[in-house]
């Protein structure tokens, strides 16, 4: 049987998310220390000025540095205003995956409570002027219902990454780029509930336009098998290919009145086993949030829930996407 944890003992973890928040959610402001206009903002490295602005300072525009541009190929956000939050790059912390809180996520066949609360924080790091940039993901499920086991927290899922991404000249390439990674993830349980494994991966995406498509293709790094399953030692779940496959592939699409819906679909054609997954996000009246609807069928939900098919809809606010 698994232990409950107190939830008072998660408190830097609800520090972190504020943080998360903090960091990824600074606004920008002009000469006169005024914030700009409410409602979602472009994600570019460097405000673009326009001819309006310039007319105001009583001056002119300056001109970019063409040759910049074109050696820097992490302008996406700049050469597209509908940037996405996986490909965006800016100084400091960038978002990263979506990050959302979904205080009502009910689905049959977990553990505990049916409903729980479910929220993922994520961010990336670009190492100093590189193209190389270290990522964090961190998912968790809480039991924020079951006041009699003291509202523990189900399932966390901890995921930092390494990676090169590789963004060549938009023209020429169609907007295509490429992400080559190491990354870890686990649940930070201890035996027999320890869930982890490592993974090198490749993943080609384009962002253009409304649309942004990407495929992950994985190659799990082996571990040594054990014959006792409470020895700490070796591949805590050696079976994990066959409901979470070696890739799965995303597709974003920007709708009318600024909403978004990103599709998901993974899973091992030889087992027949997978996961589909939708979300759909729309702006809030103010413009700085999202609201957020989530549905997923399938394996792999989590870690601790690899080899278990679970049905699962979710409501909440997206925080970027």
């Amino acid at each position: 049987m698994r232990t409950s944890t107190s939830a008072g003992r998660y408190a830097p973890l609800i520090a972190l998310l504020c943080l998360a928040l903090s960091a990824t959610a600074r606004a920008e402001v002009d000469d006169r220390g005024n914030l700009p206009p409410p409602g979602p903002q472009p994600l570019t490295a460097t405000p673009p000025t326009t001819d309006r602005d310039a007319a105001k300072k009583g001056g002119v525009p300056p001109p970019q540095d063409p040759d910049k541009l074109a050696s820097d190929g992490f302008q996406i956000g700049e050469r597209d205003p509908n940037a996405y939050a996986i490909v965006s790059v800016s100084r400091g912390l960038s978002t990263h995956r979506p990050m959302y809180v979904l205080p009502a996520a009910y689905g049959r066949g977990v553990e505990g409570l049916d409903t729980e609360m479910e929220f993922q924080i994520s961010a990336k790091q670009r190492l100093f002027a590189s193209n190389f940039f270290f990522g964090y993901t961190q998912k968790s499920f809480w039991q924020i219902y079951d006041q009699e086991r003291s509202r523990p927290f189900r399932e966390t899922n901890y995921n930092p990454e390494f990676f090169y991404r590789w963004t060549p000249d938009p023209e020429i390439w169609h907007h295509w780029g490429l992400d080559v990674g190491l990354e870890h993830e686990s649940n930070g349980q201890t035996l027999p509930d320890s869930r982890s494994w490592n993974r090198l991966y490749i993943t080609p995406f384009q962002a253009k336009g409304r649309n942004l498509r990407y495929i992950k293709f994985w190659y799990r790094l082996p571990e040594d098998r054990k014959d006792d399953p409470m020895d700490p030692k070796g591949d805590d779940n050696p079976d994990i290919y066959r409901f979470m496959g070696y890739a799965e592939a995303h597709i974003q699409r920007q709708l009318g009145g600024g909403s978004l819906g990103d599709l998901m679909v993974r899973g091992n054609p030889s087992t027949g086993k997978g996961a589909i997954s939708l979300n759909y996000t729309w702006p809030s009246n103010d413009g700085y949030m999202f609201y957020m609807l989530r549905l997923f069928h399938g394996y792999g939900e989590s870690l601790i829930d690899y080899n278990r098919s679970i049905t699962r809809i979710g409501f909440g606010f997206a925080f970027t996407r």
